[in-house]
């Protein structure tokens, strides 16, 4: 109870926060909602300011309970007003098949294999021959060319195209992209040809975001001037400018196997080194007497000098708003309650943005904060080194532990992977992150003095080597990742609360703690009981919807072979983001990968015709050929076309019974169409995954 009443802002921060996240999940327009709102503040103030009534509303049920209530009503109607399609001019209101739409580049783009993609902010759509103001954001793919490359942040430009809706996943368990562009206020997609729009020369982006996103790039160039390439090159990038378009997969996956990929997005690590680096070279302002006001002044524009180099982007501006926080209650004299600056800030951010709350680097940085403040000194007071670099490496292994103990739960449920190693990799990385960004801020203060800037770059160079060597030894070490592990929103909740009791156990020493860990423990087994139970008995078929690739799985107990080309078999990044998410959810320990005939158990594969169980099965493609005397007909339980198969559904009947039609996505939609025609004229069963996602068949 002390507690709480020490951190009150974090007893507010609670219903304001489960207003937005009802908000996100269950949208729902209020017309009258203000005129409710008036009433009840009306009687909030009236308990406060009428004499009669605020005797004891401080210990009133009923007014912390309008109080709780009013904070959800408001952040539940702030996030409706923060989410543009419920806005009667937002632009997708006024679209038609091709849409002329004048509009401006939100960001910088991405350059992909044969495209750029960006977000661009809709400013009048063209409706009837006149033009009309709109809103809104959309996903757009310019087709690349040199004219497009050109193009930056602010431009303004007048493009013709058909706008579609952003697909939800099309395979079980795949990454559902289209909410976490929701969650960005972007709904629509379009693909846009060289011919199809037109750069206006006039550029009206925000005035400060156009200075941090050109000095990011100047400083970019500064790296490059500096002949930094390759890999050196992209993490220097990433880990002082959080620039991170030029990392490539293995980098990513070599920093996300060791537990270091936070070092890779610049965030609360970065910004509490600057913080420190700056907080020292000021130490003179706290001899004078209104030293301390002017320190905390340069230090937040430090900090947001900082912010700016990155290019503002969100999760170091999430660190700057702490950070700055922190800095105005030190510089009040006053004690304060760090839980209460960590909640301000987050009141703050997502005042601005309350979908903030939904982004997974927004939830493990507080995450994090919150571990370390309450978790790590309580490890670090558990032992003590006289020697002065014992007790640096036993302060980064407390930091480290906390900060896992905080997050790991959310980790597990969005990554399905724990890194084994993540204490090593955090005494290796933090000491060398933090020697790079002094050396990188050195490099960027002196890259005019040529002298200077060769050997720095050199100095940088040799320790961002020295990093990416040391993150791909770890991974190398056997056993360095545990992955396919998937826990649900309710596990997710459980270990929660399971963690959480445990340390008020360790901490209070109450017995009643202990025993409401161990009910949270065998609620988590029970869960977990019902979820082997469930996929032990499991059987079924999916055919998965990969672009220009069949995949079928067959999938028995915890066991499954995938039937896919050869060229898709090896690909690491398209498995995991279209299959692997799914075997992980299904709790599969023993997949194989298959493209030619196959026979173990309960599968037989042999020239694409295939026994799964009691089910028959053929794959058509265009390379098979089948005998013109066979004059019986098989019985097919799925005949699955592939690859653009040169027969009609008509001469198909004629060779074979079939139950149900599907047409993967190896095949072109023209081809698709067509098939789908003759299907409705023969009364056909079939499906399209190209339509309908990919389609999974339970077989019980």
């Amino acid at each position: 109870m002390k507690v709480w009443n020490q951190a009150p802002l974090v007893r507010l921060f609670i219903p304001y926060i489960t207003g937005i996240i009802v908000a996100v999940y269950q949208p729902y327009f209020f017309y009258n909602i203000l005129f409710y709102s008036s009433i009840l503040f009306v009687i909030i103030s009236a308990i406060v300011l009428i004499p009669n009534f605020n005797v004891s509303y401080r210990k009133s049920f009923w007014f912390g309970f309008l109080i709780n209530v009013s904070l959800f009503i408001f952040a539940y109607q702030l996030t409706i007003f923060k989410t543009e399609k419920f806005s009667p001019s937002h632009f997708s209101n006024y679209c038609t098949e091709n849409t002329f739409v004048y509009a401006r580049l939100d960001g910088s783009y991405i350059e992909k294999e044969k495209s750029l993609k960006t977000v661009i902010e809709i400013i009048a759509i063209k409706d009837h021959e006149k033009w009309r103001k709109c809103n809104g954001k959309a996903m757009v793919y310019f087709k690349t060319d040199l004219l497009a490359k050109n193009l930056k942040y602010g431009d303004e430009i007048i493009l013709q195209t058909h706008f579609k809706d952003v697909l939800p996943p099309q395979n079980p368990e795949e990454f559902n992209y289209k909410r976490f562009l929701s969650f960005h206020n972007i709904y629509s997609q379009a693909y846009v040809k060289n011919d199809d729009w037109l750069a206006l020369n006039k550029n009206s982006g925000n005035t400060i975001l156009k200075f941090a996103i050109g000095l990011r790039n100047s400083l970019l160039q500064v790296l490059e001037n500096n002949h930094l390439s390759g890999d050196e090159l992209s993490v220097g990038a990433a880990l002082l400018l959080g620039y991170t378009d030029k990392l490539d997969a293995d980098i990513i996956s070599s920093y996300s196997s060791t537990g270091a990929l936070h070092v890779l997005s610049v965030s609360g690590l970065h910004v509490a080194i600057v913080y420190v680096v700056f907080n020292w070279m000021l130490f003179f302002l706290d001899k004078s007497k209104n030293g301390k006001f002017f320190k905390a002044i340069l230090l937040i524009l430090f900090l947001w000098f900082y912010a700016a180099l990155t290019g503002l982007s969100p999760s170091v501006l999430r660190a700057a708003t702490m950070f700055s926080f922190i800095v105005i209650a030190k510089s009040t004299n006053k004690h304060t309650n760090i839980y209460n600056t960590l909640a301000a800030s987050a009141f703050l951010l997502l005042l601005i943005n309350p979908y903030l709350i939904m982004q997974v680097g927004f939830q493990l940085s507080y995450l994090a904060v919150i571990g370390i403040v309450y978790i790590q000194p309580k490890i670090y007071e558990g032992f003590e080194f006289d020697n002065w670099l014992l007790d640096q490496v036993w302060m980064i292994t407390a930091v480290s532990i906390a900060a896992q103990i905080a997050t790991f739960p959310l980790g597990l449920h969005y990554f399905h992977q724990f890194p084994n190693y993540f204490l090593l990799s955090n005494l290796i990385v933090i000491p060398i992150s933090t020697f790079i960004l002094y050396v990188g801020i050195a490099l960027f203060t002196f890259s005019h003095i040529s002298f200077l800037a060769k050997y720095l770059s050199i100095v940088f160079t040799w320790l961002i080597w020295i990093l990416n060597y040391s993150v791909k030894w770890i991974e190398s070490l056997p056993f360095s990742l545990l992955e396919g592990i998937s826990i649900s929103v309710l596990e997710t909740w459980l270990l929660y609360g399971l963690i959480v009791l445990f340390l008020f156990y360790l901490y209070n020493r109450k017995y009643k703690y202990l025993v409401y860990a161990l009910a949270f423990c065998i609620a988590i087994l029970i869960s977990q009981v019902f979820e082997q139970a469930n996929q032990f008995n499991q059987n079924k078929i999916v055919v998965y919807n990969v672009p220009k690739t069949t995949a079928i799985d067959f999938i028995h107990s915890k066991q499954n072979v995938l039937l896919t080309d050869s060229v898709f078999a090896v690909n690491k990044s398209r498995l995991l983001f279209h299959i692997k998410h799914n075997w992980w959810d299904l709790g599969l320990n023993d997949s194989k990968i298959i493209s030619n005939d196959y026979s173990f158990n309960d599968l037989k594969v042999k020239s694409k015709f295939i026994q799964f169980l009691d089910k028959r099965l053929l794959v058509l493609d265009k390379a098979i050929q089948f005998s013109e005397n066979n004059s019986k007909k098989l019985n097919l339980d799925y005949l699955i076309v592939s690859s653009n198969a040169k027969m009609s559904i008509g001469d198909i009947t004629e060779m074979f019974r079939v139950k149900m039609f599907i047409f993967d996505s190896s095949n072109s939609e023209y081809k698709i169409k067509q098939w789908k025609a003759e299907c409705e004229e023969l009364n056909q069963d079939y499906c399209s995954t190209m339509d309908n996602g990919a389609l999974e068949m339970n077989l019980d």
